[in-house]
């Protein structure tokens, strides 16, 4: 069973709580009014402060949860998987590439995508996620903060001629801390490193 049921227990129970805080508040300071004719109450502002504080932190918190940056390096939260696909041949006219680079229309022209091919099979994947690797550094810079298996690369690299695509993906594992950010058992992110033998072999369009 998912962990997520707690984060969804928890959004409602926060969401529930926000809205006592509000009615709350709405009825004492309508009670305020009626008996003492005035608007102001150190004490009840003081409670309106504390209980409202709470529900902030409370949503607040779910949120960050939620949205935090996804930390390959963290184990106990992440479970991660390679795979490792050689690269094939395409043709441009006369010439011949690994990998496709698309450029953005507007703007500074910058790389949007990579589409390459591998077991007869084409991929896309987005510049954000991925990077090129095209001389004796096997890792790009880019990559170099991932926790990739060095001795694999180089494995596979001195296999398939220096041309291979390693797609590294991690999943959310089933614990309480991913049930309460509601991602649980789920797609956490997914990084391609695409390695051609020398930089002409990425063509652009």
């Amino acid at each position: 069973m998912s962990w997520n049921w707690l984060g969804w227990l928890m959004w409602i129970l926060g969401i529930v709580f926000l809205g006592f805080v509000i009615h709350y508040i709405r009825v004492k300071q309508l009670m305020l009014i009626a008996k003492t004719k005035k608007r102001f109450d150190g004490k009840l502002f003081i409670q309106y402060v504390v209980m409202s504080l709470v529900a902030i932190f409370w949503l607040g918190g779910l949120l960050y949860l939620h949205f935090q940056p996804v930390n390959y390096n963290d184990h106990q939260q992440i479970r991660l998987s390679t795979k490792y696909q050689p690269l094939q041949l395409h043709d441009q006219g006369n010439d011949y590439y690994y990998v496709l680079a698309k450029r953005s229309v507007a703007g500074k022209k910058m790389i949007v995508s990579y589409t390459y091919w591998a077991n007869d099979s084409k991929y896309i994947v987005s510049s954000r996620f991925s990077s090129i690797s095209d001389g004796k550094r096997l890792i790009p810079v880019e990559a170099m903060n991932l926790p990739w298996n060095k001795q694999k690369l180089q494995k596979i690299d001195n296999e398939s001629g220096h041309a291979f695509a390693a797609e590294m993906i991690g999943n959310y594992r089933n614990t309480p801390l991913n049930g309460l950010s509601l991602r649980a058992n789920h797609v956490a992110s997914s990084y391609t490193l695409l390695r051609v033998p020398q930089e002409n072999m990425v063509a652009e369009h």
